[in-house]
């Protein structure tokens, strides 16, 4: 296995390039003083925002300004701290561009309250005088529809300064998991292995069971290790949550999550209840891959393992450029070219390097991989690039305001390119063996991206209903309530180690409360939308492109519904697992014909 390297030692043409956001910290000091400049502007119209219809012109213009300078400087800032999470100049700038974001929040905490003193009539008559308010118009419906969670300016203030110190537990976790975390060493034919949160789902595909035995293991001792540090860091998350839903006056920190995007809390049990009428799929395909890995104990551990090819291929970063372009042609040749711009910038950060953050993301137009040539880099790559297409189509089409992707939306565009590029593999087999890889890959997909997150989401889902019962979230009470959620979600042929009940420690998206359903949702789409384009069913690339280019123009369901998909109707899944049972149908075929 390749040494990790440090980040001085990457190529500059395989990191992306912060300067076309900040260019050095000369500029970095003029963007923030220049969000003061504007800052002042808005401050200097408390009290006056309804005033006039100019007066609110001035305020929608200013803050435009104001939002795309933070935005500079805070994904700045972050990408730097991300590159090598023990730079004390990039976390000191991290840190800096939060203070920022705090000081703006709470200074201009008064115009949410006042805008909500008026009513949207008033609105309607000042874009009458001033047309280009009524650029604003979707914004203003969302403001007005937060009326009743929204409370007085001495209020929306204190909550502001009290939230400063809320998401502290997100950061804690990140240090401990991805930094300070000592994960322990393996020894693979007789080389000692460092354990990282980037190598450890590979180090878990090695063909030799008794090394995923021992990487598993070791892994997880740093989890038991920390157990208590790590379930009194979930339990102060959780705790936040409920009290803030409290504040706003929300039945629930569930249905304070979903309001912001104003979605149907029927779409969130949809989900868990679709999954659970289809588990049965899944179990199928685990006894599959029992049988395909020629294993008599099945474990846990073994679920990440892939089958392998007996020449079994590399993915560096230029064959994965190239598939993709092939895969993606159904998208047409815009997608194709928005897909070269991608691979001709300086947006994408390809490798992993010693102190990067762990995993994968897309922010602004950048992607952050940690590429090691693997199928699963390849895959990890037209997911993210999925990401940054959403991203280029959405400011092609849509004002700066409406330009940032909704997550409930965005995993769609991302998830959409992994089944297409699924569905390009399979074709382009060239024996069955090759067939039966690419299927258990997408079906492995499935079941870590529809059954694993809904598994999470029920998980979080269940928590947070104890905290909001009166009942206090012990280690042991969450250890063993996540051990149970795993016994439902595997086969009973599956042996479910111990250690699997501390898996829920290692999650960093429970930080981030009520998230990681939206991907189970996104890939769920994504399979509806992906099979009516295979089918070439009538208008189907279009209604996905004009997704694409929607942003946050109007709320994710309403969106959907344009596109023809609603979630508030539980038969729309079965679209979506209609076609994960014809690709295990096709599995089973191409097995019986081998």
């Amino acid at each position: 296995m390749e040494k990790i390297k440090k980040r001085s030692e990457i190529r500059c043409e395989d990191k992306w390039d912060r300067t076309l956001l900040v260019k050095d910290e000369e500029d970095y000091k003029k963007k923030k003083e220049e969000t003061q400049k504007f800052l002042q502007k808005i401050v200097s119209l408390k009290g006056h925002l309804l005033d006039t219809a100019q007066n609110l012109l001035t305020y929608c213009e200013t803050s435009t300004k104001l939002e795309k300078l933070l935005l500079d400087i805070y994904v700045w800032s972050n990408l730097y701290k991300w590159e090598d999470l023990n730079d004390a100049l990039a976390n000191k700038f991290s840190l800096e561009a939060e203070e920022l974001n705090h000081k703006i929040t709470e200074a201009t905490s008064f115009v949410i309250p006042e805008i909500l003193k008026g009513n949207l009539e008033q609105i309607k008559n000042f874009q009458k005088e001033e047309p280009k308010l009524q650029e604003f118009t979707f914004t203003f419906e969302s403001i007005f529809q937060d009326k009743e969670h929204i409370l007085n300016e001495e209020s929306e203030k204190l909550i502001s300064q009290l939230t400063r110190s809320y998401g502290k537990s997100k950061d804690t976790h990140e240090i401990l998991n991805d930094a300070e975390g000592d994960l322990g060493t393996v020894k693979i034919k007789g080389e000692d292995i460092q354990l990282t949160q980037s190598n450890y789902i590979s180090l878990l595909k090695n063909k030799d069971q008794k090394t995923r035995k021992n990487v598993f293991k070791t892994y997880y001792q740093f989890y038991k290790n920390h157990k208590n540090t790590i379930a009194s860091l979930y339990n102060s998350n959780v705790l936040e949550d409920n009290a803030l839903a409290r504040v706003r006056k929300f039945e629930s920190s569930l249905k304070m999550a979903l309001h912001h995007e104003n979605i149907a809390e029927v779409v969130y049990e949809n989900l868990l209840s679709s999954v659970h009428k289809n588990k049965k799929m899944i179990f199928e395909f685990q006894k599959i891959r029992k049988k395909l890995l020629g294993i008599k104990e099945y474990h846990i551990y073994d679920n990440y393992v892939d089958l392998e090819l007996e020449e079994e291929q590399k993915y560096p970063i230029e064959k994965c450029k190239n598939i993709l372009r092939e895969a993606l042609k159904p998208l047409g040749e815009d997608y194709l070219k928005k897909l070269e711009f991608m691979f001709t910038s300086s947006y994408i950060d390809y490798y992993p390097n010693k102190g990067k953050r762990s995993g994968a993301f897309q922010w602004h137009r950048y992607v952050c991989l940690n590429h090691i040539n693997t199928f699963e880099s390849l895959e990890t790559m037209a997911h993210e690039l999925g990401h940054a297409m959403n991203t280029l189509y959405t400011e092609e089409n849509q004002p700066f305001h409406y330009q940032n992707n909704p997550i409930f939306l965005a995993e769609i565009a991302s998830t959409l390119n992994e089944v297409l590029l699924n569905e390009y593999l399979y074709k382009n087999a060239k024996t069955k063996e090759e067939q039966v890889k690419v299927l258990t890959d997408f079906l492995s997909r499935i079941q870590a991206t529809i059954y694993r997150q809904t598994m999470f989401a029920e998980f979080e889902y269940l928590m947070h209903k104890k905290i909001e019962e009166g009942i206090s979230l012990t280690e042991e009470y969450m250890s063993n309530a996540y051990y149970k959620l795993v016994e439902e979600y595997f086969d009973k042929e599956v042996i479910l180690d111990e250690e699997i009940k501390y898996e829920w420690m290692r999650i960093p998206h429970f930080y981030t409360s009520f998230y990681v359903y939206k991907y189970a949702i996104g890939l769920i789409c994504a399979l509806i939308f992906a099979k009516r384009i295979i089918n070439g069913e009538e208008n189907a690339i279009k209604n996905y492109l004009s997704f694409l280019a929607s942003g946050t123009s109007a709320y994710p369901l309403e969106i959907l519904k344009k596109a023809n998909i609603d979630l508030t109707n539980i038969y729309v899944f079965e679209e979506a697992f209609s076609l994960i049972d014809e690709k295990i149908t096709k599995l089973k075929e191409v097995m019986q014909n081998e």
